[in-house]
């Protein structure tokens, strides 16, 4: 067997490229070809994912997840993307940009001459009115959201960072070229084009709109601001491009056209098989192998999916030592790759009105009774040596800023051994007399996640707590319905940038599953999203940090290890940090027969 170490991020910048909700370490691991080693190459390289995709649209709240991302990177294009390195690079293949102003923050963008769907269609400028419609929350619905009390969007959106500062984008039906301006600056602006476009002309037919003249039906639609006619075109986009669970197949694949290297050509059992994209226009990212399979296999049975030859690749979600071990015990098959990734595991906590944690003193007892140190020796540091307890919620510990944001986030700092007895004295101090029920969900398909609330349940349940675990196959799923869960253990998977966890923390921010609220950090993450001083960024996550840190936001638990162990005929390989995933460059791999 063949063993990588990668090397650290800590000399990223921060600014655009500093790691937000998620920060942590990674590298690349080269793999060079021998020479003549092309000559006889595999049509098909396997590739095992932990989760069965959930839709072809990555960009609701519902269906944001890196198992969506991992089958999006070769299906979609775009003007930048995440390395290897968890730098944005350019994909000029795509199309251009440049910055024309910085007040007011204007964007000139161009889109290839060649850039087509996988269909035939242009990619132009109704894509990316689209795309702004979904993700800007400016089409108000009518309808009040019970959790925040603010009128709900028409489109679902996961996020709207960086869409909510940008104004309408200016340009006709068809066009090639357009422009941005932002009603303020934005810390990311460089990024926010990276979220995939979604093909309007799709959206349209299936809204009952013309896709005549280059999607000007819903071009003149969103910029009258149409409600009427953009309900349905939300009403799809929110959900008419989601698969049915576990993937027993896939929907007409009419209204599934690729922007990529790639497309979808069939699912069956939460297999999911691609074929290279015949109209794609590009060189450099052209597909090298004939077709790519994404096969579900749990974290558990991965390594062996892997050693009996089933998949050629496998990147379980969260390693354990035994997933080093078995893979340290195939031979010289299988390379190994491993480092940090800028995902971390964390507990989050319900705390809306009525719900068991809506008590600081409570969800400060649960932090207290949480043993995060164990659970570092357990699962962490068997695998990646240099793991640790995690304090922070938008920096780790690899990263250079880690400590200096730390030591202004005094609040923050914590060894991660569990104290028993602070937790019953803040559970006596709440009038908790009785036994604090909390029903614990996780992901059923994980073993790591079901041994770590068993841990939990162990400690916490001395503490005062009665501790129920509650495996969900649709866990995902259920984390944005209230009441569905009291604490739920799972991980964010980070992009490297500034502003990307705002609607994590913020007031009715969309990925904000325990209803948190406070005033204090609303502001701070308003002067975050708005500031391009780097220095100035860092002492604003150190207020950040003391704040969440104060509230008791959740509980941070450790940076997650990354592994990847693959055929060592698979060529090209190269382990990416952020949420991008492994198939970051999927289209380049190669395997030798």
């Amino acid at each position: 067997m063949r063993n990588k170490r990668t090397m650290t991020l800590a000399a990223l910048s921060i600014g655009a490229l500093m790691l937000s909700a998620c920060g942590s370490a990674g590298g690349t691991a080269e793999t060079p070809a021998s020479e003549g080693a092309t000559e006889d190459l595999a049509t098909t390289i396997n590739i095992a994912i932990s989760q069965a995709p959930t839709a072809y649209n990555g960009g609701t709240a519902a269906t944001n997840a890196v198992y969506n991302t991992y089958v999006d990177n070769l299906t979609t294009s775009s003007w930048v993307a995440f390395n290897a390195e968890g730098n944005l690079e350019k994909n000029e293949e795509f199309g251009t940009y440049e910055k024309t102003s910085d007040d007011p923050l204007t964007v000139k963008y161009t889109i290839n001459e060649d850039a087509v769907w996988s269909d035939g269609t242009a990619i132009d400028f109704d894509d990316v009115l689209l795309q702004w419609a979904a993700f800007s929350g400016t089409h108000p619905s009518g309808e009040t959201d019970p959790e925040s009390g603010a009128e709900a969007d028409l489109f679902l959106a996961s996020s709207t960072n960086g869409f909510g500062q940008m104004e309408m984008p200016e340009g006709e039906p068809g066009a090639k070229e357009f422009e941005v301006v932002y009603s303020e600056p934005y810390a990311d602006w460089e990024s926010v084009m990276s979220t995939a476009l979604m093909p309007a002309h799709i959206a349209a037919e299936q809204a009952g709109l013309s896709a005549e003249g280059d999607g000007a039906e819903l071009v003149e639609a969103i910029q009258n601001d149409d409600r009427a006619a953009l309900t349905p075109v939300s009403e799809f986009w929110n959900t008419g491009w989601n698969y049915e669970a576990d993937l027993p197949t896939l929907p007409d694949t009419a209204i599934l056209p690729s922007s990529g290297p790639y497309v979808l050509d069939n699912a069956a059992n939460g297999t999911l098989t691609l074929v290279k994209n015949d109209q794609y226009w590009g060189e450099e990212r052209a597909g090298k192998t004939d077709t790519i399979v994404f096969k579900t296999v749990v974290d558990e049975e991965a390594v062996q999916a892997l050693q009996n030859g089933d998949v050629d690749i496998i990147e379980p979600s969260s390693p354990t030592v035994d997933t080093k071990t078995a893979l340290e015990q195939i031979g010289e098959t299988v390379t190994v790759d491993t480092g940090q990734s800028l995902t971390f595991s964390h507990v989050d906590l319900d705390q809306r009105p009525g719900a068991v944690f809506e008590d600081l003193k409570v969800r400060q007892a649960f932090a207290k009774c949480i043993p995060v140190a164990d659970m570092v020796d357990k699962f962490v540091t068997p695998v990646d040596p240099e793991g640790s307890v995690l304090n922070l919620h938008e920096y780790q510990p690899a990263q250079a800023d880690y400590e200096t944001v730390l030591e202004g986030a005094p609040a923050a700092e914590s060894d991660g051994v569990a104290d028993i007895e602070g937790a019953k004295a803040l559970l006596a101090e709440a009038g908790k007399t009785e036994p604090v029920k909390v029903s614990m969900m996780h992901a059923s398909t994980s073993q790591l996640r079901a041994d770590q609330v068993a841990l939990i349940k162990d400690s916490c349940d001395k503490a005062g707590f009665e501790i129920t675990p509650q495996p969900e196959a649709e866990w995902s799923a259920k984390l944005s319905q209230p009441g569905a869960w009291d604490a739920v253990v799972f991980g964010w998977a980070g992009s490297g940038l500034v502003a990307s966890g705002e609607s994590i923390y913020v007031s009715g921010g969309e990925q904000n599953f325990g209803g948190y609220t406070d005033e204090e950090v609303d502001r701070i993450w308003s002067e975050i999203v708005t500031n391009t001083d780097t220095e100035k960024v860092v002492g604003l996550k150190s207020e950040l940090e003391q704040r969440l840190a104060e509230t008791q936001y959740n509980v941070v638990l450790y940076a997650n290890p990354n592994i990847a162990g693959y055929s060592s005929k698979l060529q090209g390989v190269e382990l990416n940090p952020t949420q991008t995933g492994i198939t970051w460059n999927a289209y380049s791999w190669t395997k030798q027969n």
